[in-house]
């Protein structure tokens, strides 16, 4: 593509095509109206341009502000971890951030190719080195998230108190979400506050930023002085980074940073990290290291929460040379398993420094916030290397304290080399060990802390660096010096790979002494090794400073070509992606397809995008396992793909969005990459492989495939014409329709004289309102339009809402248009039209080739591969259309790519046949169609992810009565209690199939979910209120949020309202629920006993009851998950079909267990359809109760 020569000049951030992480980012038209960007404003020849590019971008930002903004669905989700509100996020001011010598500006999203027109012209077509020089480096402004009396003790800092030391007088700020001010370990310790997060100021309503601050330098006056931090005395100021939603951007930390430093922080806590594993030359990674060598700071960040996604998963600005990077321990100082894994990505170089207590910190909870799991009103208990870091960073104010005159290099370098090595875990994992507090600041002995000896080739010389000893004692110290390196495999390195000047050193007292470390790797195989340089006291148990050491041996490197070839047999110049062990390599000569790599194992692949006479298709050549032992030329052709052929039992079209990816796996690493594309895209291709002999690989497409909508023939013309309806065309009926073909000339002047019972076959050449000229053509008699467009590409998307036009209108491409329009000149020509919107199945498919691709890529839907699902989408009144969709995920993958939607009709059954494995989907439908169809379906009721079996049957039904508030079976979020605080977790909208649930957003905009992309109906309502001992405690906005409670016990009650008042949703209009239940203070997270309420009502898929006399209503009463099942249940069932104004008792009886048959009898009279409400009274022996009020829970057609 044109973006590739820009990106292997490194003047173009790859992440900028990351579609899966700027989705992860919120970094997609639905959620930010704006890219944020930073473009290099350093001198030189990209000068000009980065001028030029920052001109346009402030200019339609501007421009941007200035427009009338659009009403966009907000979402609000409140989780036990995170509180996050997220509208549309508008662009940022721009700001200059001059340690990088860059500015951060936002482009509004429909800006960006007219952005990118005016930074290709830097580079123009010319790929030579100079013309790439002229293009400034533009990068992504990534967003940023942030990820005691017991761990204080851990890292030894009450032997620095009792010394005298609490960190008087040294400056630390914090950058995070700010501070609550007003808490009492906080209060009148802040000297300053900034907010750079432009969001509500410095003050902390996230939870995250209270709670680091208090473990560097709380007084932990809430608790009596128990939970006090690291430096309780160290000056302490707070930069608001990241906003109230527990994010910010890259841009906002380096602003902060800068003013950190300038405000002269000793030391600066950045409990925050980036999504993805950075290799050191990000923006905040080079903001930092700037910053730290030129005022002398030290940075202390955490190392990031990816460890359960293995090794290099280090993130920004951690990734930094001179950050001082953390990890997490436990109480028994095993690393966490969350704890990001060193190497550093890219160049191996050793990450993290140091590891700290980060697991079940108990610290300051700021006012109103629930972040972790809160233990009191003022204390909370979280888990992440944000809690490891600032036990860090509070250790080195305590160094500082003790060492004024110490740079930050110097307080990183005694940290470091002063911890406590943990046995079991590896260099990559722990750094220089869990870090001692006492030995850093107290100790007589410092070592230089961390020494990364960088890649060594064939044939480099020996390199040489410089262990450098610090002694602040009178007296003169001996060490010993012992080094040891192992790699990757735990075997050691050759005994000469390290070799000292001396295997002892004498440090002069009050002095520094150096030792000469030479590092030499002829005999040294390839990888990379880590290890120590211990210095020992003679006598001593155990090494008084150790300096971490690491290193990479790496193989010879060979060119490797790779030569293009479209589907023509044209050789192209592109750049396929090259990956392997290490990650992406560059192209050296981007115009002739040729990289440098080193000997080994890589995977190679490039897609393309096909004209095809009725659309487009997608050809993928993967060549996955390509060992490079020596200059190699490998090809890439499109000619040598093959079709991806999905058979159905019956006739069926790809229709909606189709995708495909690739994941290799390798040496531990591994690479996810897919393909989306729309409707239009008509085929799969891909290259067969072999089976790959080294790691894993696999090839798969994703397939939705229905009953043909409309299938067109020509009588004398061969096989099936591509033709689509337009978009609020009519249908033909369901036998379809046959019809002459009568030439009515161009659209902009149509001859309609002999159209009468026939099809008017029109030229569509000139743009004219085509819904005005079938209206015409429909007044002259025709009983459909055939529009003739000017390409051959008819593609368009018929959606089933919608005002209709005045007849059946298709489109046809100009060839097949020209000789339809050839024949009907020479005798009557007739059109046959075929098809069905209401497709009686559905075929969703995961097609999977695992370590090869076979030459002939075949997957036969069947029960051996699928499992049926008999699907009923109820009515719940209006235009019947739903939206829905399936989405599938494969075991590796964390975001699928089909997530748009696709529309069904309501009060319908269909036979849904799903690819059984290991493949995990999950099934969201919304009552009605959605306005933006290219939009992720991120609205509506769902199910649980799961997975399903060859040959499974099973039924369902959605949005079936009764429709209500409850807490589902199976749910992971069950309503709880913690401490003296209730989790509630009450989805307003639950319907007949358990599992199935979705609740209303709270901005009004309808039923949604957490990433809220889609419209969403209007006109929902909720409300909460919270009784305590039958007096009102708290009103609330929904029952899916956090309340604090007193710890003793009492009697609660719990009211919960919803109303839905829409044209598209005629039951469940209004519901009531009383939940009323005793509790008081737990020590653990346990279950709150709410009775929930289940119903079976005879009804159809209309929601009706259509049954004659009196019918049965099941009701069953049941605990949530985790909670004792209830005893001795006592049910009264009532009914109106006077919208609640008489109300008749149903004759009750006892099943089984806590379940009970309701006998309903009509009370209607007449014919036609009447409304049933409900209201259901339950209790169990241990004094826990329930009154649930439906109104419209069905209908009764009489």
């Amino acid at each position: 593509s044109d973006a590739q020569p820009l990106v292997s000049a490194g003047r173009l951030d790859r992440s900028l095509f990351d579609v899966t992480a700027l989705l992860a980012q919120r970094y997609d038209t639905a959620h930010t109206s704006a890219l944020p960007l930073l473009v290099g404003t350093a001198d030189g020849a990209s000068a000009a341009a980065a001028r030029r590019l920052t001109a346009f971008a402030e200019q339609s930002a501007a421009a941007q502000k200035n427009q009338k903004p659009q009403k966009t669905e907000k979402n609000q989700q409140t989780q036990k971890n995170q509180t996050a509100g997220t509208t549309r996020q508008a662009a940022a001011p721009p700001r200059d951030l001059p340690s990088i010598h860059a500015r951060a500006l936002s482009v509004p999203q429909q800006d960006l190719g007219r952005f990118w027109n005016q930074l290709a012209p830097a580079a123009g077509a010319s790929r030579s080195a100079s013309a790439l020089a002229a293009v400034p480096r533009v990068r992504l402004d990534a967003r940023v998230r942030a990820v005691l009396d017991r761990s204080t003790a851990q890292i030894n800092a009450p032997a620095v108190w009792q010394k005298g030391d609490r960190g008087e007088g040294v400056k630390v700020a914090v950058l995070d979400t700010g501070v609550d001010q007003n808490h009492p370990d906080l209060a009148g310790r802040i000297s300053k506050a900034q907010d750079f997060s432009g969001s509500s100021g410095p003050g902390d309503v996230f939870g995250h930023g209270t709670h680091v601050a208090s473990i560097v330098g709380g007084s932990g006056a809430a608790s009596g002085g128990t939970r006090k931090g690291v430096a309780p005395a160290a000056d302490l100021l707070i930069g608001k980074v990241l906003g109230d939603d527990g994010y910010g951007t890259e841009s906002a930390v380096i602003a902060g940073m800068e003013w950190a430093a300038a405000q002269g922080a000793k030391v600066v806590n950045m409990s925050l990290s980036s999504d993805s594993p950075s290799d050191g030359t990000d923006a905040m990674s080079e903001a930092l290291d700037e910053l730290s060598r030129s005022t002398g700071t030290l940075f202390v960040t955490a190392a990031g929460n990816s460890g359960a996604d293995g090794a290099s998963t280090i993130g920004a600005p951690a990734a930094a040379d001179d950050a001082l990077t953390v990890g997490a321990v436990d109480r028994d100082d095993s690393l966490a398993d969350f704890s990001s894994r060193g190497p550093r990505a890219g160049d191996g170089a050793l990450k993290p420094d140091v590891t700290a207590p980060g697991v079940g910190i108990v610290a300051a909870r700021a006012a109103g916030t629930t972040m972790g799991d809160p233990v009191d009103q003022y204390y909370t208990a979280a888990s992440g290397t944000s809690m490891a870091t600032p036990h860090v960073a509070g250790a080195a104010a305590l160094v500082a304290h003790e060492h004024p005159d110490w740079t930050g290099f110097q307080i990183k370098d005694a940290l470091v080399s002063t911890a406590r090595t943990i046995d079991g875990q590896r260099a990559p994992e722990q750094g220089g060990g869990h870090i001692d507090a006492s030995a850093a600041a107290l100790g007589t002995v410092t070592a230089t802390g961390c020494l990364t000896l960088g890649s060594f080739h064939p044939g480099d010389a020996p390199r040489t660096a410089t262990l450098n000893y610090t002694n602040t004692s009178g007296a003169d110290i001996t060490l010993a010096l012992s080094p040891r390196l192992t790699g990757a495999d735990g075997r050691p390195a050759p005994a000469d790979t390290i070799r000292l000047s001396s295997p002892t050193v004498r440090v002069p007292a009050h002095g520094t002494a150096a030792v000469t470390l030479t590092a030499d790797t002829g005999r040294t195989g390839r990888g990379t090794y880590y290890g120590y340089v211990t210095g020992a006291v003679s006598g001593a148990s155990a090494p008084a400073v150790h300096t971490t050491l690491g290193l990479t041996v790496h193989a010879p490197v060979h060119r490797l070509t790779v030569v293009s070839y479209d589907e023509h047999g044209k050789r192209v110049p592109l750049q396929p992606v090259i990956w392997g062990a290490d990650g992406f390599e560059s192209y050296k000569d981007p115009a002739h397809g040729i990289a440098e790599v080193e000997e080994g194992t890589y995977q190679v692949n490039e897609t393309f995008l096909v004209d095809a006479k009725d659309g487009q298709e997608m050809r993928e050549v993967v060549l996955p396992e390509v060992k490079v032992t020596k200059d190699t030329t490998v090809t890439v052709d499109a000619r040598a793909t093959v079709p991806v052929e999905i058979r159905t039992p019956r006739p069926a079209e790809q229709r909606g969005a189709i995708s495909y990816q690739t994941y290799r796996a390798l040496d531990g690493h591994s690479l996810l990459q897919g393909t989306m594309y729309f409707d239009l895209a008509k085929r799969v291709y891909a290259s067969p492989a072999p089976p790959v002999k080294e790691g894993t690989f696999e090839f798969s497409s994703r397939w939705q495939l229905v009953a043909p909508l409309l299938e067109t023939r020509a009588a004398g013309l061969p096989g099936t014409l591509n033709t689509y309806y337009m978009p609020a065309s009519p249908l033909f009926g369901e036998r379809g329709a046959t019809l002459e073909a009568a030439d009515a000339g161009d659209v902009s002047a149509p001859a309609l004289g002999r159209v009468r019972g026939k099809i008017a076959v029109l030229t569509n050449t000139t743009w004219v309102n085509e819904a005005d000229v079938v209206q015409r053509a429909a007044a002259a008699g025709a009983k459909a339009v055939l529009l003739v467009q000017s390409d051959d590409n008819p593609w368009t998307r018929w959606r089933p809402d919608g005002d209709r036009w005045a007849a059946p209108t298709i489109r046809i491409g100009a060839t097949d248009g020209a000789e339809i329009l050839k024949l009907a000149h020479r005798r009557p020509e007739r059109l046959t039209f075929h098809g069905t919107s209401r497709s009686p199945y559905l075929y969703d498919v995961m097609q999977i080739s695992k370590q090869g691709i076979p030459k002939h890529i075949t997957y036969t839907v069947s029960e051996r591969t699928s499992a049926t699902v008999r699907t009923t989408y109820a009515d719940n009144g209006g235009a019947g259309w739903a939206a829905e969709q399936r989405f599938a995920r494969r075991p590796f993958q964390q975001t699928t790519w089909n997530q748009y939607n696709r529309f069904v009709p309501t009060g319908f059954t269909r036979t849904e046949y799903i690819s059984a494995g290991d493949t995990v989907w999950q099934h969201l439908v919304h009552h009605t169609t959605v306005f933006d169809q290219d939009q992720p379906l991120a609205i509506g009721e769902r199910d649980t992810p799961r997975t399903y079996r060859a040959r499974e049957r099973s039924a369902e039904t959605w949005q079936g009565a009764v429709v209500r508030p409850s807490i589902p079976a199976g749910t992971t979020h069950p309503t709880t209690r913690t401490g003296n605080v209730l989790n509630l977790w009450i989805p307003e909208f639950t319907d007949s199939q358990p599992g199935h649930w979705t609740r209303l957003l709270e901005s009004g905009f309808g039923a949604g979910a957490a990433s809220g992309t889609a419209p969403a109906a209007t006109g929902d309502t909720t409300a909460a209120v919270l009784y305590r001992n039958g007096k009102k405690y708290a009103d609330l906005p929904s029952a899916w949020l956090d309340a604090e409670v007193p710890a003793e016990q009492a009697d609660y009650r719990l009211d919960l309202t919803t109303s839905r008042t829409e044209p598209e949703w005629h039951f469940a209009t209004a519901t009531s629920t009383s939940w009323s239940f005793r509790s008081q203070r737990t020590e653990r997270t346990a279950p709150l006993p709410l009775l929930q309420l289940d119903y079976d009502v005879p009804v159809d898929a209309r929601n009706t009851v259509t049954a004659h006399g009196s019918y049965g209503v099941g009701v069953t009463v049941r605990a949530q998950d985790g909670a004792p099942a209830p005893r001795g249940v006592t049910v009264q069932v009532e009914t109106s079909t006077d919208g609640g104004r008489t109300w008749h008792t149903a004759r009750t009886g006892h099943r089984a267990g806590a379940a009970f048959r309701a006998t309903v009898a009509r009370t209607g009279h007449g014919h036609g359809t009447s409304y049933v409400s409900l209201r259901v009274t339950a209790q169990d022996s241990s004094g826990n109760s329930v009154r649930q009020t439906v109104e419209r829970a069905w209908a009764e057609r009489r």
